[in-house]
């Protein structure tokens, strides 16, 4: 799934997510309806105008970009399960991201990018270099800021005219796979929640992401608590510590050799 604004990409989960919603439904989840096209409706605002206000009310343009690097500690818990754990965040402002997962019983998650290629390490699905549609999805995630960068990586996006009340929302199409509907709070312009389908080895899976407790961190805003319903399962992931402009190598971002642990 696709969060923004430097929170954990939980999108490293869904591989792990959809073998369990699979084991827990017996099926894997039905494939994604074909998007409809909203219409342009009066008293609207534009995509255009909502994206400017969400980066602004994040720190804005200047604040995104004093920054190069940043390192994220968060806890996750698969509500219901039993399982959590660790996770770490390494992104930089060059598109290239590294999430690291430990979770007992289970073992070590990681997704990456750097800047060309996609790939994920679970131990269900082992090494892949991700294509089609996930790769796509994780490029997207991989993204120093999805708001900022949304004319790279989503050809069309419209504004819903079916919003709640006090909240705007952008249905957002990507080049590859199901199209992503982001809402903010009308007056804030913070983010408040996404939902779509995620595309993965097991199959598709729906998912509902809720995002809040916004703080400012190095003269930007982050998300520190997030919640999504993928499937049956619910994962909850809390940010413990962010640092800015923390040196990092670019090979930590490769893919890692096959056959490695």
């Amino acid at each position: 799934m696709t969060m923004t604004k430097l929170t954990m990409p939980t999108s490293i989960l869904f591989p792990l997510v959809a073998a369990l919603a699979a084991g827990c439904a017996g099926k894997q989840s039905p494939a994604p309806a074909t998007a409809q096209a909203a219409p342009t409706a009066p008293g609207l605002r534009t995509p255009d105008a909502i994206l400017a206000d969400a980066v602004a009310a994040t720190g804005g343009v200047a604040g995104w970009a004093a920054h190069k690097t940043a390192h994220i500690k968060l806890t996750i818990s698969l509500q219901g399960m039993g399982m959590g754990g660790p996770a770490e965040h390494f992104q930089t402002n060059a598109n290239r991201s590294l999430t690291l997962t430990t979770l007992p019983g289970v073992g070590a998650i990681r997704e990456g990018s750097n800047g060309t290629v996609l790939w994920a390490q679970d131990p269900i699905n082992g090494l892949r270099l991700l294509e089609g549609a996930e790769a796509e999805q994780a490029r997207i995630e991989a993204a120093w800021n999805t708001d900022l960068q949304a004319h790279e990586l989503f050809p069309k996006i419209e504004t819903a005219v079916d919003s709640p009340a006090g909240l705007e929302c952008l249905t957002m199409t990507p080049k590859l796979g199901p199209p992503i509907r982001s809402c903010y709070d009308a007056r804030t312009h913070l983010q408040v929640s996404q939902e779509g389908m995620r595309t993965t080895a097991q199959g598709n899976v729906p998912f509902h992401s809720t995002v809040k407790n916004w703080r400012p961190v190095g003269g930007v805003k982050i998300p520190f608590d997030s919640e999504t319903q993928a499937g049956p399962i619910t994962v909850v992931t809390t940010i413990n510590d962010v640092v800015f402009d923390e040196p990092m190598n670019d090979k930590m971002f490769e893919p890692p050799a096959p056959g490695a642990p």
